[in-house]
């Protein structure tokens, strides 16, 4: 269980000092009109897998009253025993990003089944879109379109039976990221560096929707431990301090319980006020279907 005597104000726990603004912003008042929810949490279990995941509402958002912005779906193939879990992190400059993250969570697995390819799926959802934005724009008109502009980052992973383990495909645009958890401990950034597509390329940063994507591809294989789907939320704090990547270690070594695993994917840190969402998936040792 989640240790509440270190909570934030908010009931989360703290890692190192928590920072005011966990212990003293108040939820706020609704919203005018019905948006996504503050948090969202999910669990999955099937054979070799254990699944956890969580978005968690920022403290900047929830300052200005904005929506989460984060969003992610876990979907599985039966036929393949393929695994696919995606994150989006919504552009937090463009008001209405969180439609465009929750769109490309809901479509891009579709698109995956059909290519079997990230690079192609991405292409597509991309395209789609692009479509939509472009009949939002001609409906609302230039003024009206600054204050409903929308984006998002992905990074997505496919994990599916291997000849050692479980074979792990992962693309993402960049911010969100995959790390690997070791049995005893260890963190390993396992997000991909590599140009997987001629039509794809390497570099900074391009959200969706985009005249060109740019993806970084990876592979890599879970035997044991854990993989770590995440926004940049959690990593930044994640790479930078010893702190944060001990204590989510010791938490996450093996699948906590669902409402433990919301508290500590939001949990409180002086200056890290973004969303938060982590997709946890855990190695049971059982054989694969």
């Amino acid at each position: 269980m989640t240790d509440r005597k270190s909570a934030g104000g908010r009931g989360v726990p703290a890692i190192g000092a928590p920072g005011r603004a966990a212990g003293e912003l108040p939820a706020g008042h609704p919203p005018a009109t019905p948006t996504v929810a503050d948090h969202e949490l999910s669990e999955f279990s099937g054979p070799g897998l254990e699944i956890r995941g969580a978005s968690i509402r920022g403290l900047m958002h929830r300052y200005r009253g904005g929506p989460r912005q984060d969003a992610f779906s876990v979907v599985y193939d039966e036929a393949s025993d393929t695994t696919l879990v995606i994150v989006c992190d919504g552009v937090g400059s463009l008001p209405r990003s969180h439609e465009a993250a929750a769109f490309v969570t809901d479509r891009l697995p579709a698109h995956f089944w059909a290519a079997r390819n990230w690079a192609a799926a991405v292409k597509s959802v991309n395209a789609e879109l692009h479509e939509l934005v472009a009949r939002r724009r001609a409906e609302l008109g230039p003024a009206e379109w600054d204050a409903n502009a929308m984006a998002t980052t992905v990074v997505a992973v496919a994990i599916s039976p291997g000849h050692q383990g479980r074979r792990v495909e992962i693309v993402r645009s960049d911010d969100s990221t995959v790390w690997a958890l070791s049995r005893e401990g260890g963190w390993t950034d396992v997000s991909a560096t590599t140009d997987g597509d001629a039509t794809v390329h390497t570099g900074s940063v391009r959200a969706l929707p985009t005249d060109s994507p740019r993806l970084h591809h990876a592979e890599t294989t879970l035997t044991d431990g854990a993989l770590f789907v995440m926004t940049d939320g959690v990593d930044v704090p994640l790479r930078g301090a010893a702190e944060v990547r001990e204590t989510l270690a010791t938490w996450w070594t093996s699948p906590p319980a669902i409402f433990d695993f919301g508290a500590q994917v939001g949990f409180a840190r002086k200056t890290h006020l973004d969303d938060r969402t982590v997709v946890g998936v855990w190695a049971t040792g059982e054989d694969h279907a």
